[in-house]
């Protein structure tokens, strides 16, 4: 009996970790993941077959003897992101089948000589991760000396933080035969000197120094002269002059490296790279090359794109600095680069040549990798692996020189080049009529320009054709893309970016912008202000399946998408949605039975009311995808508060029962006001009958005459720049309401806070009986004057707007903006003299038929 009341308690306490650890069955092996759930302990009642066990983001804080001696069958533990600042000396006894055993961001003194004890079961350990411990003990001015690591024969990567004076003879580095990796992922190093690493083992084949805290005031070239075999150098983050960190390469002259990477390497004064400073660096043989945000200015000529061996090179990276590619002696080095550097295939000179704060880099390890290369076609180089560390070698952009002199450029291109990023470049390119011929273009895969500060697109041509998969133009100004020699450049691009192109301005002028892109798969045109899209605007776009519109004005998911045959993913976010119609709900259905479709519509104005109670019954039954899984999305009631989907749809009865008694109430009370609205005016017309046909006859001419009018909120939308503000508000204003007694919508007076200003000015345009323009020379500075020009012609379009006049002051008629050039006929000019005159011109137009 006792027995089987164990049994039981032991089931039941299984199942309730089972129930918080989440236990996987992986290829036979059961995985626990017991992360995020505020543990204080190591759960002891887990599967005693366990290979893998994550214990990460808790708040455990002691790990006693023999916690984990049940689990013999470990191959896996990871305890990041705790509070561990005590380990018993036997907590890893046991465990003779551990791999992998990751430690980083707590508490833990490494110094100390139980850590080393703790460490000595461990006998098969491959990979230790202690990075990230207790900073103030790394941070101390006297020599650190680190656990004893001898016994971990087998260990091939060692993770680690690197104290300001580091002792390692006596941790047996030099025993670790297979130690093939160290990072030192927080660095508090104040000097690099010979002597530093000299405990190290020689097998060491790839280092890494990240986030070095202090100022390192001494190099010495021999620094890394312990490690002959060495293929990956990456220093990323340290305060030391970026020709001190140039000299460390001294010992591998004429060798062979895997990759060097200098990122991040800060410096008090600008940097400007001359032929010493890379003689070491010219001289080696490199795969990847990365120098990424080293306040670069500027470089002497053949120095820093001047290499012994420009076969080696595969990856250059030269982002996020300072100096330009397109100057004199510069362009030079790049093109004699470009002939004998044969084997490129990345190239990188984005967020240059001013500062930027926030530089994003691309994931070379992904790049590399060809297992990943059709996702990086389809959600950038930016992805992130299952593998990454935390401490990456990145990759991001190649430079295409435009700015030239010469109205015809000629740039070849290596012939391996497949991924080309020209991000965040700033120019001062003013060609108007350049004429780019490219060659080697046919293996280009990869294109990103977004955020060229170009003011008209080049003409390319190539004598092969291109086969871009992957492009990325956002912002850039999409009207600029469309002439014809852009055509072929975009015809097989199958992911295309086009955040913050001003679509809005550009689909006004030009709907048919998608035509570029007739092999589309994934369209992203999220950021653009956007209040509508053509019915036809995807009709040529039979191969779209992803649809990015989040983050724009939309009222309703445009028609257009209706017509995408393929469409199997729709982000709608932050838009201005209150509800889905009918229609639209019942075409998502159809594309869900098929396979899955995903919509996103966080962010939107969406209503629990009423009407749009069917909306909210069809998100907990359809087999749409959400973009969040629960379907919890806030929305409106009809009195004004917030709640959300989730809530009214379990309270649905108590919100929605009603809805048909009030729908039943209207009934009645529409047919009593209707039986009255009929009844009574047939009995006065039969008693009156004479006399409203005598009134009829006397006042017809009158009532012919007169047109029907709108009630007006306004009788004049007024839309002027700042520097006419003083006038507008001491004479204008005055004359027209004081004196003509005319009321005027300003946006500095009568525009409410709190509320979009997109939305005011599109309520205030269409509440108004006239417009009025005040052009002056900065008329067309304003962004927001473009979209009152847009909501002008809309609204005209509708037949609401009366009178458009445009008053032409300390200005010439050549800076009325072409936006309305569509309307001009209907548009009155009025050229102002300071004076009566103007007064009585704009007298006649606004009270008179024509003028």
């Amino acid at each position: 009996m006792p027995t089987l009341v164990y049994l039981i308690i032991s089931l039941i306490n299984v199942t309730v970790y089972a129930d918080c650890c989440r236990i996987v069955r992986q290829d036979n092996q059961t995985i626990a993941d017991c992360t995020r759930l505020k543990l204080n302990d190591v759960p002891i009642d887990l599967p005693l077959d366990i290979v893998g066990l994550d214990l990460s983001y808790n708040q455990i804080s002691i790990i006693k003897n023999n916690v984990f001696e049940s689990f013999s069958n470990l191959t896996t533990l990871t305890m990041d992101f705790n509070n561990l600042h005590t380990i018993h000396e036997d907590v890893f006894k046991g465990l003779k089948h551990l791999r992998w055993l990751s430690m980083n961001h707590n508490h833990l003194n490494i110094s100390s000589k139980i850590f080393g004890l703790v460490l000595r079961p461990l006998l098969g350990l491959q990979h230790l991760d202690i990075r990230y411990n207790i900073n103030k003990t790394l941070n101390k001015e006297g020599p650190i000396v680190y656990p004893y690591f001898g016994n971990l024969t087998y260990l091939t990567n060692l993770y680690m933080d690197l104290a300001q004076k580091p002792l390692f003879k006596l941790s047996g580095l030099k025993k670790l035969l297979q130690l093939k990796t160290i990072k030192f992922a927080k660095c508090y190093l104040n000097q690099m000197s010979n002597d530093t690493l000299v405990d190290s083992p020689s097998t060491i084949t790839a280092i890494y120094f990240h986030r070095c805290v202090g100022t390192i005031k001494i190099v010495e070239a021999d620094f890394l002269k312990p490690f002959p075999l060495l293929q990956i150098l990456s220093i990323d983050g340290a305060d030391v002059p970026l020709e001190d960190a140039l000299k460390l390469l001294q010992p591998f002259l004429q060798k062979n490296l895997t990759s060097i990477t200098f990122k991040g390497i800060v410096s008090s004064n600008p940097v400007f790279i001359t032929c010493e400073m890379v003689k070491y660096l010219q001289r080696i043989c490199v795969k990847t090359l990365v120098i990424a945000k080293c306040n670069i200015v500027g470089y002497e000529e053949k120095s820093l794109l001047t290499f012994d061996y420009p076969e080696c090179l595969e990856n250059i990276v030269l982002s996020g600095n300072r100096f330009s590619i397109a100057l004199g002696s510069h362009f030079t080095d790049l093109v004699v680069l470009m002939k004998k550097a044969i084997n490129i295939r990345y190239f990188d000179l984005s967020y240059n040549a001013i500062n930027f704060n926030n530089i994003e880099y691309c994931n070379l390890n992904v790049l590399e990798n060809p297992f990943y290369r059709k996702e990086v076609y389809i959600e950038g180089c930016k992805i992130k692996t299952g593998t990454d560390n935390g401490i990456e070698i990145y990759n991001s952009e190649f430079l295409n020189s435009q700015i030239v002199n010469e109205s015809k450029v000629t740039i070849a291109l290596p012939a391996k080049l497949t991924f080309l990023r020209v991000s965040h470049y700033m120019t001062s390119y003013t060609e108007t009529e350049q004429k780019l011929i490219i060659t080697n273009a046919s293996n280009l895969r990869y294109l990103d320009f977004s955020y060229w500060q170009i003011k008209q697109f080049p003409e390319i041509y190539s004598e092969t054709p291109f086969n871009v998969k992957y492009m990325d133009i956002s912002g850039l100004n999409a009207s600029i893309l469309i002439h014809e020699t852009s055509i072929p450049v975009f015809q097989n691009v199958q992911t295309a970016i086009l955040k913050n192109a001003m679509l809005g301005l550009t689909i006004g002028k030009n709907g048919k912008v998608f035509q570029l892109f007739p092999a589309v798969a994934k369209l992203d045109i999220s950021y653009n202000n956007l209040w509508y899209l053509d019915k036809d605007a995807f009709e040529t776009n039979v191969n779209l399946s992803n649809v990015n519109i989040a983050h724009n004005l939309l009222q309703a998911i445009p028609i257009a998408v209706l017509d995408v045959p393929n469409l199997s993913k729709l982000d709608i976010s932050y838009n201005r949605l209150q509800t889905i119609n009918k229609t639209f709900r019942d075409w998502m259905d159809v594309k869900s039975y098929g396979g899955i479709f995903h919509l996103s519509i966080e962010g939107n104005s969406l209503k629990c009311t009423c009407d749009t109670s069917d909306f909210i019954r069809w998100i907990f039954s359809t087999d749409v995808v959400f973009d969040r899984v629960n379907k919890n999305f806030s929305c409106t009631l009809t009195n004004g508060s917030e709640s959300n989907t989730v809530v009214i749809y379990t309270r649905f009865h108590e919100h929605f029962g009603n809805c048909n008694n009030k729908n039943w109430l209207r009934l009645g009370i529409g047919l009593l006001v209707a039986f009255v609205v009929v009844t009574v005016p047939l009995a006065v017309i039969f008693n009156f009958r004479w006399k409203i046909t005598f009134w009829i006859y006397r006042n017809f001419k009158r009532v012919v005459a007169d047109r029907l009018e709108r009630k007006f909120n306004y009788d004049i939308y007024l839309s002027y720049a700042d520097d006419m503000l003083q006038w507008v508000q001491g004479d204008f204003l005055q004359r027209i309401e004081t004196s003509w007694h005319m009321k005027v919508c300003v946006e500095d007076r009568d525009f409410k806070l709190g509320v979009p200003k997109a939305d005011e000015i599109a309520n205030a345009i269409a509440g108004s009986k006239h417009v009025i323009f005040i052009m002056s020379e900065s008329y067309k500075d304003n962004e927001w004057n473009k979209f009152v020009i847009e909501r002008v012609t809309f609204e005209k379009c509708r037949n609401y707007l009366q009178k458009i006049i445009i008053v032409v002051k300390q200005a010439s008629v050549n800076s009325v903006p072409h936006e309305l050039d569509g309307i001009l006929q209907y548009v009155t000019i009025i050229n102002w003299a300071d004076n009566e005159t103007g007064w009585d011109k704009l007298r006649m137009s606004l009270f008179t038929d024509s003028f």
